[in-house]
C-alpha cells in the first residue's frame, strides 16, 4: 500500500515526501492554511514521473470542485522543500 497517498500531511512532512519520491511530480490538494497564506496541512492525491499524469488524474476527479487547491512540486531532492 502506497504510505502518503490520501493521509493528512503537514508542511513538515512534505521534507519527507520528497525524500521517498526523489525526481517525481507530487500532487498536493491543500486542506488547510494558515493565517499568513501559507498552506499547512495537504493530502498527496497522486504521483508521477510525467507532471501531464497529474492534470489527467484532477480532469478524471468526479469530486473536483472550485473550492480544491491543488499544488504541484517537483520533488527534487537536491534542492530545498519550500512548500
Amino acid at each position: 500500500m502506497e504510505v502518503w497517498t490520501n493521509k493528512v500531511i503537514s508542511s513538515k512532512d512534505v521534507a519527507g515526501l520528497y525524500n521517498d519520491k526523489p525526481g517525481e511530480w507530487l500532487l498536493l490538494e491543500v486542506l488547510k492554511t494558515g493565517s499568513n497564506g501559507r498552506a499547512e496541512l495537504f493530502k498527496l492525491l497522486a504521483h508521477s514521473n510525467d507532471k501531464e499524469n497529474l492534470y489527467a488524474y484532477i480532469m478524471e476527479d468526479e469530486n473536483w470542485n472550485w473550492d480544491k487547491k491543488y499544488i504541484f512540486v517537483f520533488a527534487d531532492p537536491d534542492s530545498l522543500c519550500e512548500i
